[in-house]
């Protein structure tokens, strides 16, 4: 039996031990990232694209670790420029614009890997004095790298299902996707 304890303890100092960089805690950054997108009126059936823009915000959340998983909540709030519907530029996304997300995610090393799904909200201005309210489902995935222990890097791609009714009545309706594919920088509290 004696022989048996160190020949346990030689095996165990062999397998390989899974380090997870600790995501957990608070953290707080900046966004900066490009934007697509297509909108669709009805009760006037109608279909335009928005033209590509940009956009820059700020964010912060809370996340819990887990073994290699991680989860948590996240707040954002950005402005959009260039945002306009193709060939009007008068319609536009304006801003500014929120979301509210649930992050799911699975740890690689130093790298984070998630899903994302929440809710966002805006106004999509159509003329200069007919501003509607939009909101809808967002949904996305995104990755992250920890460099040292407080300092994150990532991207992420968004794609927001909003929908508005138009404030003068009428019945008319208007669905948007909206889509982002951001590069982050954040900060671990």
């Amino acid at each position: 039996m004696s022989i048996l304890k160190p020949l346990t303890l030689a095996c165990a100092a062999l397998l390989p031990t899974t380090v997870f960089a600790d995501w957990s805690g608070g953290y707080a950054g900046l966004n900066f990232g490009t934007t697509t997108g297509d909108l669709d009126f009805f009760d006037t059936d109608v279909a335009q694209e928005l033209d590509d823009g940009t956009t820059v915000g700020v964010f912060a959340g809370y996340q819990v670790q887990s073994g290699a998983f991680v989860y948590g909540g996240e707040v954002a709030i950005f402005n959009t420029s260039d945002a306009f519907v193709t060939g009007f530029s008068e319609s536009e996304i304006s801003e500014p614009m929120f979301d509210f997300k649930a992050r799911g995610g699975y740890t690689i090393d130093d790298v984070l890997l998630y899903g994302l799904l929440g809710m966002s909200s805006g106004i999509y201005t159509n003329l200069p004095d007919d501003e509607w309210d939009v909101s809808g489902l967002n949904y996305g995935i995104g990755a992250e790298y920890i460099i040292g222990d407080k300092f994150v890097v990532g991207a992420e791609y968004l794609v927001r299902d909003l929908e508005g009714d138009n404030p003068d009545g009428g019945g008319q309706t208007v669905q948007i996707d909206f889509d982002t594919l951001s590069f982050r920088a954040s900060y671990k509290f």
